[in-house]
């Protein structure tokens, strides 16, 4: 992982994946759930764009024939 990445999660601007989680926890020798005890859907960032598959197939699409 890279470095900066550390520092978005620290900052709480970087929202990690569960693989990440794990892999912290590992590193910090303390059990994944002590990460995430107290947290919420309200402390999610908030979704600003979500795209589907078909969206994406559409937009690789267009730029091929652009």
């Amino acid at each position: 992982m890279n470095v900066s990445n550390y520092g978005k999660i620290e900052r709480g601007v970087g929202n990690p994946v569960l693989h990440t989680i794990i892999r912290l926890a590992v590193v910090v020798g303390v059990d994944p759930a002590v990460l995430v005890t107290g947290m919420s859907g309200e402390h999610l960032p908030p979704v600003l764009e979500t795209f589907t598959a078909a969206d994406y197939v559409k937009e690789r699409k267009a730029r091929r024939t652009s």
